[in-house]
C-alpha cells in the first residue's frame, strides 16, 4: 500500500493520501459504445524546451510534432515530480490549433494530419483557500476556444459533511477564482451509476481535492490533498501562484474523439 506523500510549496505543507475506494471515481452515466472515427493512433515527438531549468517566476518555449488523425483535443500538461511519483497536473490547458471550427455553438478545434506545435509555458500552480485553511488545486480547464477571462475551471474531489458518508463533487470556478457552480453525485442503484445534484455547503463540511499520481513503472491511480474546512462565513476560492521549486516534467497530451488520451513528457527543473 502507498503511503502518504508529502511536499512543501511556498512554505506551505502539502499532503497526498493515495485513494483506497475507488468506488466513488465512478462517472456520472454510462459511456457510450466506442466507434471510429473516434479513435486514434499518434505520433508525439518528444517536446524540447528553449532549457531545462529555469526561475519559479520565469518561462520556456516549447516545441513538439503531432501526426496523426482524428485527434480532439491537444493539452499542455505540467506535473511535480515528488519522490518516486510524478503527481498533480499541477497546470493543464487547452493547446490552440491553427483553425477552429463550431458545432452548435460550441468552438472546437480542428488540427490538421501533421501539426507542428510550439508554445511558450510560465510555469504555475493553484491553491484553493477558505478563510486561513488551504489545498492543492489541479484545475482542469472546460471551455476551448474562449477569453482566457471567460475561462470556467474545474475540480473535482471528496465532499463530507459531519460523520456522513463521503462522496464525489464537481466545483467549477470562474477565471478570477470565484465558485460559481457545485455539484454533487450520490450513487444509486439504477445500473451502478450515480445521480448529480445541486450541493449546498453547510458549516462544517470538508472537500478533498483529487490528484493523479504516476509511479516508476507507469501505472496511474488518484489520491486525494489534505482536506480543507468549509464555512465559517468564508467563500471558497483559488489563488495562482509561481511554481514551487522542484523537477517537472512538461507534457503534451493528445485526445481522440473517445476521449483516449496519448502522452509525451520532458523534464525541467525549476530552481
Amino acid at each position: 500500500m502507498t503511503k502518504k506523500i508529502s511536499l512543501v510549496c511556498h512554505e506551505k505543507k502539502i499532503e497526498i493520501n493515495p485513494l483506497m475506494n475507488t468506488e466513488i471515481l465512478k462517472p456520472s452515466s454510462k459511456k457510450a459504445e466506442l466507434r471510429a472515427p473516434g479513435q486514434g493512433a499518434f505520433e508525439i515527438s518528444a517536446p524540447t524546451l528553449s532549457s531545462d531549468e529555469i526561475n519559479g517566476d520565469g518561462s520556456v518555449l516549447c516545441k513538439t510534432d503531432i501526426n496523426g488523425k482524428n485527434i480532439g483535443q491537444v493539452y499542455l500538461e505540467t506535473m511535480l515530480q515528488v519522490g518516486h511519483f510524478m503527481v498533480g497536473p499541477i497546470q493543464k490547458n487547452f493547446l490552440h490549433a491553427p483553425k477552429n471550427r463550431e458545432i452548435k455553438g460550441i468552438v472546437h478545434p480542428h488540427w490538421a494530419v501533421e501539426n507542428e506545435i510550439e508554445f511558450e509555458l510560465k510555469p504555475s500552480g493553484r491553491l484553493l483557500y477558505c478563510g486561513e485553511g488551504f489545498t492543492l488545486a489541479c484545475m482542469t480547464p472546460e471551455r476551448y476556444g474562449v477569453e482566457p477571462d471567460a475561462q470556467i475551471w474545474s475540480l473535482e474531489g471528496i465532499y463530507q459533511r459531519g460523520g456522513g458518508e463521503p462522496f464525489r463533487v464537481k466545483l467549477e470556478f470562474d477565471n478570477q477564482g470565484d465558485l460559481v457552480r457545485k455539484t454533487g453525485f450520490y450513487p444509486t442503484a439504477v445500473n451502478g451509476e450515480v445521480a448529480p445534484f445541486e450541493l449546498l455547503i453547510e458549516e462544517g463540511d470538508t472537500f478533498e481535492p483529487f490528484i493523479t499520481l504516476i509511479d516508476e513503472k507507469g501505472e496511474i491511480s488518484t489520491g486525494t490533498v489534505n482536506p480543507i474546512m468549509l464555512g465559517g462565513g468564508n467563500q471558497l476560492q483559488w489563488q495562482r501562484i509561481d511554481a514551487c521549486p522542484g523537477m517537472y516534467h512538461v507534457g503534451v497530451v493528445v485526445d481522440d474523439f473517445d476521449g483516449q488520451s496519448t502522452r509525451a513528457r520532458v523534464p525541467l527543473m525549476i530552481k
